[in-house]
């Protein structure tokens, strides 16, 4: 008898297993964006299945806030809730799913959020779904390099500035001669640009260095921008400098001379060619 009562027990507890998952609600897609423009409003949406489950309430949490709360049993069933450094502007729902409108801060930060559907009794089943969003503004162009010479000696200084684009972080700058990382001195920092709305900074860095009397021949210089986030966003823009040595240098400045001095030549004689046509032409 006991055991066909554990049987009994076993199969019934089986049943109410059964039952309780084939009438579980779930959430089927949470959408939160990886990276946010804190220049324009991100979208967040929850969607779920409730199978014979009476809906009670959806919620959206910024890390442990809650920003919004969807009751169709309540008047007004929607509301907001903004934070400080956060603005909710709009959400709806429907029967299966609710979208919220955020406007991600001004900051460089990365912000947990969480969907949260709950049930009615007398089960009160709730079910959850957290994604990450980063706040980062992206440059638009590549960094520009200023200030570069076509043309440069041994021994020479170069004197170079780079530019990036406005980003969010804004872009740390590193400078590279021929692939080599250059190692700046102190006053050679990257700097800052005022803030721009949405916390947008520009960033640009100097390059001071001279050329060493063994170098000739073409000199790439890059300024790379790298904007820190996950992962990392790098833009980057190449210069090339002709580096002439003493007696190259000589050459080139004689052939520029001689054909200088070609040009005026042709110039003379077609002034004295067009003068004397017009003289015969006058004699006539």
């Amino acid at each position: 008898m006991d055991k066909i009562a554990e049987k009994i027990n076993m199969k019934i507890i089986s049943l109410i297993t059964l039952c309780a998952l084939t009438s579980a609600h779930e959430i089927t897609q949470l959408q939160v964006p990886l990276y946010a423009d804190p220049r324009r409003p991100a979208l967040l949406s929850c969607h779920f299945r409730m199978d014979d489950q009476k809906l009670h309430s959806v919620k959206f949490y910024r890390e442990m806030n809650e920003i919004f709360r969807y009751n169709p049993s309540q008047k007004p069933p929607i509301r907001l809730f903004n934070l400080t450094d956060i603005m909710v502007q709009d959400g709806e729902c429907t029967a299966d799913s609710c979208m919220v409108k955020v406007m991600p801060p001004p900051v460089a930060t990365m912000a947990v959020y969480t969907c949260e559907v709950s049930t009615e009794g007398p089960k009160f089943q709730i079910a959850r779904q957290t994604k990450h969003m980063n706040v980062v503004a992206m440059p638009q162009s590549d960094p520009v390099i200023s200030g570069a010479p076509k043309v440069l000696k041994p021994g020479e200084p170069i004197f170079l500035n780079c530019s990036s684009d406005y980003s969010l972080p804004p872009s740390n700058i590193n400078w590279y001669i021929d692939d080599e990382l250059q190692k700046p001195d102190v006053w050679q920092r990257t700097e800052l640009s005022p803030m721009q709305p949405g916390g947008l900074q520009k960033s640009w860095r100097v390059l001071r260095v001279r050329i060493p009397q063994t170098v000739s021949g073409a000199l790439r210089v890059r300024c790379e921008a790298i904007v820190k986030s996950e992962p990392p966003v790098v833009k980057d823009t190449t210069s090339i400098i002709t580096v002439h040595s003493r007696t190259q240098l000589s050459k080139y400045v004689s052939n520029s001379r001689g054909v200088k001095l070609a040009t005026n030549a042709i110039f003379l004689v077609t002034v004295l060619w067009t003068f004397n046509e017009i003289s015969r032409f006058m004699s006539l």
